[in-house]
């Protein structure tokens, strides 16, 4: 058994071929015409290191599974391999034109878009080729040194409603589970949908992001002996445990998009004792910045949408729905809460925290160092936090006792509307879980579970 295991770790490459699909002016989170430009840096920055040779890529490699994006990302992790470099990569529902699995028809190879069946043949040697194990989902089990397995799950389900998997699915998972174990083996995984809630607002605003049976399945992994999992999707950074019933701890180790801000690149060290994970960025790619910093660029574009669905909210309804769903909001939840939504975007152009203390006659909890920040601009540095997983306004700061105050006095009016909503029936709760979350999402050092309990 090898002393320790090294990796890099991306997710959500999210690759465009600006050359050959143009410019694009679709607003998103992530940077679709730069991505070229920022993986090719992230690749740099892995081949400039000799310490590590192991590469992971956790799903949704292309933009929409266009087919120039495809085969222009696997010549550039081809020269990861010439490199030296070990590469294995798990595909997702970005991966492939067709959304439903179901539906038969004959593949078209002269199609813009891939089909999902072509997938596993365009991604052989990268990780497939070299599995121990291999479900018919695309899903493998590859030996990445002498006592260390991946297990890199495939999670389409159908395609687009339903990313998890089957009752075979899970059979075979818990099966290289028991295999790994009973050869010495420690073996950890990673998926595409995140397995635990990335943040408690996650579920609640876009359940089917989440993977399918999240409430169950990490449980069932974790008393089958699967510590760890690497996930993605969601775009943001955290990490976070539960523990079972029978004292089993699970960890989801969620990484944001590699072509988002802020370029996060995990660099994972497995010993006897520990996996240590900490969070790296780019400093810079080949990209025209406008004289700005490029942490400050990739920041003012991911500040950008937001502000655009906060303009919309106000005075575009119909823009707010196509922009929001760049953070997994469903039309269905928003039309829902339309009203409140147009109310709450119209107050945010002008309201100032000191103003809203004032309205809600809590002026004096309201700290002079906040009370002239825009509510506007709070809202879009908070979701920001978020994504970054920098969620540090603690209790003690004038931010959160200014929040608090402004939402306890709200809560009796929202209340009335609540009729079970598990946001609305403790607003003030709900929001402290977004504003402050005092476990590290950048790094961590999780201890080896040696045994089963």
């Amino acid at each position: 058994m090898s002393k320790e295991l090294k990796f890099y770790l991306v997710t959500d490459t999210h690759y465009y071929s600006l050359k050959e699909l143009g410019h694009s002016n679709h607003c998103d989170q992530k940077c679709q015409n730069e991505s070229g430009a920022i993986i090719d840096a992230a690749f740099d920055k892995f081949i400039a290191d000799d310490e590590i040779d192991i590469i992971l890529i956790a799903g949704d490699l292309t933009n929409n599974g266009e087919r120039p994006s495809h085969l222009e990302f696997i010549e550039k992790l081809r020269r990861l391999k010439d490199a030296g470099k070990r590469v294995y990569v798990i595909t997702a529902t970005h991966d492939y034109g067709l959304r439903d699995l179901n539906e038969e028809h004959t593949i078209d190879t002269n199609s813009s878009h891939v089909h999902r069946d072509e997938l596993r043949g365009f991604y052989n040697d990268f990780g497939f080729k070299d599995a121990i194990a291999e479900y018919d989902r695309l899903s493998y089990v590859a030996q990445l040194a002498p006592g260390f397995r991946l297990l890199a799950l495939n999670d389409d389900g159908n395609g687009r409603s339903y990313c998890g998997y089957d009752e075979d699915h899970l059979e075979w998972i818990l099966k290289q589970i028991k295999d790994a174990h009973e050869n010495g083996d420690y073996i950890f995984a990673m998926t595409h949908h995140p397995v635990l809630p990335p943040t408690p607002a996650y579920p609640l605003v876009s359940k089917r992001d989440m993977l399918g049976g999240y409430e169950t399945v990490p449980y069932i992994l974790a008393d089958a002996g699967l510590q760890l999992v690497f996930t993605g999707h969601s775009h943001m950074l955290n990490i976070g445990s539960i523990t079972t019933e029978k004292g089993n701890k699970f960890w989801d180790v969620n990484t944001g998009s590699l072509v988002g801000y802020p370029t996060p690149i995990r660099k994972v060290t497995i010993d006897s004792e520990n996996i240590h994970i900490t969070t790296e960025k780019l400093d810079t790619f080949d990209w025209d910045f406008g004289g700005k910093d490029p942490q400050i660029y990739l920041r003012d574009h991911f500040d950008e949408l937001l502000n655009g669905i906060f303009d919309s909210m106000a005075f575009d309804f119909e823009r707010f729905v196509s922009l929001s769903g760049g953070f997994s909001l469903e039309r269905k939840t928003a039309e829902k809460f339309r009203v409140p939504i147009k109310i709450f975007g119209k107050i945010l152009q002008k309201l100032t925290l000191g103003k809203a203390g004032r309205l809600l006659f809590v002026s004096r909890k309201i700290d002079k160092s906040v009370k002239d920040i825009l509510l506007k601009d709070l809202v879009v540095e908070l979701v920001r936090n978020i994504f970054a997983g920098n969620e540090h306004y603690s209790p003690d700061t004038p931010m959160y006792k200014a929040i608090t105050a402004l939402l306890e006095r709200l809560q009796p009016i929202v209340k009335r509307f609540a009729k079970g909503n598990e946001i609305l029936s403790d607003l003030p709760g709900f929001v402290a879980t977004l504003i402050y979350d005092e476990s590290p999402d950048i790094e961590a050092v999780i201890p080896i579970a040696k045994r089963l309990k």
